[in-house]
């Protein structure tokens, strides 16, 4: 059997999963506040109400684009090690894991800091 240890990837593939599950956690306990504050209709056109529905759709759209702009960051700098001839097949593994994970980042953060904002009451 043939065995390749790729040990940046690996490495890189860890702290994927790790931001992935501390992500989800986030984002569920994110959906339970926001699934209370909006469900109940005598408060749905209240001014809190409101500025959470706009406050979520903002940070969605923030998230998008800071998330494609650092993907792509990382999609030049593959790009260039490419070109230059220094690329290996770990430095390829880790290179399309770092363009994911930087393309995920900001929504992971911002999930989290809604998870502590809206937990705090």
């Amino acid at each position: 059997m043939f065995f390749w240890y790729l040990p940046r990837f690996t490495e890189a593939a860890f702290g994927a999963a790790a931001l992935s599950a501390t992500t989800a956690v986030a984002a569920s306990v994110t959906i339970a506040h926001r699934m209370a504050l909006m469900s109940d209709p005598s408060t749905l056109w209240q001014t809190p109400t409101r500025l959470e529905a706009m406050r979520m759709i903002g940070e969605k759209m923030d998230a998008a684009a800071q998330g494609s702009l650092d993907a792509a960051f990382e999609v030049g700098q593959l790009a260039l090690r490419s070109a230059t001839g220094r690329l290996s097949t770990d430095d390829v593994a880790h290179g399309l894991l770092a363009i994911g994970v930087a393309a995920t980042r900001p929504a992971a953060r911002r999930a989290k800091a809604n998870a502590r904002r809206l937990s705090r009451g």
